[in-house]
């Protein structure tokens, strides 16, 4: 072959895959969404911050006068996104982001949390405790270190985690205990709670995908407020009051004293 013509193929062919390269890379742009992890936990926490005295003490954060509380903080949080890219991994994907942005209509405010917490500071010994054996106070700790974790489908670390893995990764650090890995399968575990029926430290279910299966878990807080790993914001707080959560909702499920056992690491001879 001639070398100028041989020259030109070469030449060809590379801007060929650059054309590619870049047409994929934009196209990976328009999908991706930019998230910053640690934006959304500073907003989490500031959230907190603007509630009660007694909320602000279990989660060890100092609390804001209420004179200096921003409204338009609150609102902040529902504006943020994230890099929704998927793995292959197991897992469960979350939400569907257009409905959420569509239907996430509940902004949560903190005054909603002056009452939640009183009854762990004000309860007897036993409890402060769930009824499964969860302690309370350590269960909020782990979910209050973990906020602002980014959310990622079949992730399962600090770097990248979704939800029925963050469910999972709670239970196991406060109680040494491994529940099934997705939501299809740990809405199977425990006993079925009905929704007025809700306490702290229950898992509650939601259909996001399809009404035969569970795709999405959290951990409920009270008054209506739980802890979830969101296709939007990664870990963060939110309402069951929101249209998009409402419309959704399977059901709870509560530990017992059998899960405990049955799940326990010691038990089946795993290692965390």
């Amino acid at each position: 072959m001639n070398p100028n013509v041989k020259a030109k193929a070469l030449i060809t062919f590379f801007l060929l895959i650059t054309m590619v390269l870049l047409t994929v890379t934009n196209s990976d742009a328009r999908r991706r969404r930019s998230y910053n992890p640690d934006k959304t936990r500073q907003q989490a926490i500031e959230i907190i911050r603007t509630g009660s005295e007694e909320l602000c003490n279990l989660a060890g954060i100092a609390p804001l006068p209420k004179d200096s509380i921003n409204p338009e903080l609150l609102k902040k949080l529902e504006k943020d996104s994230e890099d929704e890219s998927l793995t292959t991994e197991i897992g469960d994907k979350g939400e569907d982001l257009s409905e959420l942005e569509k239907d996430d209509d509940v902004t949560i405010s903190m005054e909603e949390f002056n009452t939640l917490w009183l009854s762990f500071l004000e309860a007897e010994e036993e409890q402060s405790y769930t009824s499964a054996g969860v302690k309370k106070q350590e269960l909020m700790d782990v979910i209050m270190d973990w906020l602002g974790t980014p959310y990622r489908f079949g992730g399962t670390t600090r770097q990248r985690i979704d939800c029925s893995a963050f469910t999972q990764k709670m239970f196991l650090i406060v109680s040494d205990i491994m529940i099934p890995r997705t939501a299809r399968e740990q809405v199977h575990i425990g006993k079925k709670v009905k929704k007025s029926e809700l306490e702290f430290g229950d898992l509650i279910f939601f259909h996001t995908y399809s009404r035969r299966f569970a795709s999405h878990v959290g951990i409920y807080l009270g008054d209506d407020l739980f802890a979830h790993a969101s296709s939007r914001h990664g870990v963060t707080f939110a309402s069951l009051k929101s249209t998009y959560y409402k419309k959704r909702f399977i059901g709870g499920r509560r530990l017992t004293a059998q899960d405990m056992v049955k799940y326990s690491v010691y038990k089946n001879g795993n290692d965390h």
